[in-house]
């Protein structure tokens, strides 16, 4: 009987696709991170335009960055849980 855990997929594709998945997804936060910590905030032309908060930009950055670790760290023991 098969298992939930059983897959179709090789284990040796799939960690490759895991690892794969997490160095694009490293990659793109980065770029996101460096993004906003290298963003001066400047004064709007208009007054009536909010200048945005710089602990909520890192918040957001730190949200996704917190998100994607819990949902690989669960990936990689549900593909290893035997």
């Amino acid at each position: 009987m098969n298992s939930p855990t059983d897959s179709w997929l090789p284990t040796t594709l799939g960690t490759v696709l895991f690892w794969t998945a997490v160095i694009a997804c490293s990659v793109a936060q980065w770029f996101i991170m460096r993004a906003v910590f290298r963003t001066l905030p400047t004064a709007p032309a208009n007054s009536d335009v909010p200048v945005p908060r710089r602990w909520a930009e890192i918040v957001q950055v730190l949200l996704p960055i917190a998100g994607l670790v819990a949902l690989f760290y669960g990936a990689w023991r549900a593909m290893h849980s035997a």
